[in-house]
């Protein structure tokens, strides 16, 4: 312990220095080594609770800004598909209004160009029945085929010009189909007057597995001789004329009564119903190339000339057409085909679109 002097050169013992609570500066503001590193901890603790708060408030932000922008997307994407459904639903009704626009102008002529007037006039005589098979029956021919010394037929044909037949573009398919060598034979010449074909062209706007209906099932038959008799073709009047309640003759070979070694032609007669387009909607007179009439026909009918009353054709028969029921057999689905009255024949001036054979 220090000692001090007194005035009378005592000593005398030294005051006590004042002792600070640890952990403070003393009078000159300095700490101990453990006071100071204490600080410094608590001050690095201090900042680090500072940085996390900042850290959890720029994530909490960052989480608001995503579910804001995940919110607009999702408004955003709803207005993009709600836009595309509008889109379409005005196609559709568009694509609906502009076809029945266009149903009724067809109906009512307008949007049309006036067709070219017709040529050639109404013949005034009008021929029964039988004048026009008798006229016509020479020019009749089975379109069939020669395998070997077999023949068969497949449809019925008609000259219109001495080397040149006219029948349906599906005959011609079918003939090829059964191979060998294709050929016609001669109504009522009891088989001696045969010639084969040595081309055949069919309507190249023909679709098959159509049924005759909604293409032109027309063809030409180049075949290796000459006709004995042509039939006459209808002029532009007479097929513009045509309508529904006309007289309809067809002359031809139907199914079972069919005779390929010496065929011999059946005569039937009907009435037209109605003419349409090629796509059985209603139409102009110039372009009504499809005639529905109820001549009862059968399979090989198809090829056969449709004749007026005034003896002349206006058009080649194709099909008949099938009513289709659904019906449920046993718990199955079924449906039932059931023949209709009424057939189809391609207007006579489709076979001035069919390439010459």
């Amino acid at each position: 312990m220090l000692r001090s002097n007194d005035k009378r050169g005592r000593q005398t013992p030294a005051a006590p220095q004042e002792q600070w609570p640890p952990g403070r500066p003393d009078a000159d503001g300095r700490v101990d080594v453990e006071t100071a590193q204490r600080i410094v901890k608590d001050a690095v603790v201090q900042a680090m609770r500072r940085e996390e708060k900042a850290l959890a408030l720029v994530r909490a932000k960052a989480d608001e800004a995503r579910r804001r922008v995940s919110r607009h997307n999702l408004i955003l994407g709803l207005g993009v598909a709600a836009a595309l459904v509008a889109v379409a639903v005005a196609f559709v009704v568009t694509y609906r209004s502009r076809q029945a626009a266009d149903a009724l102008a067809r109906e009512v002529g307008l949007g049309i160009a006036p067709a070219a007037r017709p040529s050639g006039a109404i013949p005034e005589q009008v021929l029964s029945g039988r004048a026009i098979f008798e006229q016509n029956r020479l020019a009749l021919y089975v379109m069939g085929y020669k395998v070997d010394n077999r023949i068969g037929g497949c449809c019925s044909a008609f000259a219109i010009a001495p080397d040149l037949l006219a029948t349906n573009a599906h005959c011609v398919r079918d003939c090829r189909a059964r191979g060998g060598t294709s050929i016609v034979t001669q109504n009522d010449s009891m088989g001696k007057i045969r010639f084969p074909i040595v081309a055949m062209s069919a309507h190249p706007a023909y679709k098959p597995g159509q049924a005759g209906a909604g293409s032109p099932d027309v063809a030409l038959l180049r075949i290796a001789g000459k006709a004995t008799r042509t039939v006459k073709l209808a002029n532009d009047a007479e097929l513009r004329a045509i309508g529904p309640g006309d007289d309809a003759y067809v002359i031809g070979f139907p199914g079972r009564l069919m005779d390929p070694l010496s065929p011999s032609a059946t005569f039937l007669e009907g009435r037209i119903g109605r003419v349409t387009g090629i796509d059985e909607e209603a139409t102009t007179p110039d372009r009504a190339v499809l005639i529905q009439h109820d001549a009862v026909t059968r399979g090989g009918n198809s090829g056969s000339p449709i004749f007026n009353q005034y003896g002349h054709v206006i058009g080649i028969h194709a099909a008949h057409i099938d009513d289709e029921d659904n019906v449920t057999i046993d718990g199955r689905k079924a449906t039932v085909t059931q023949s209709s009255p009424f057939r189809i024949g391609m207007r006579i001036d489709l076979l001035q679109g069919v390439p010459a054979p």
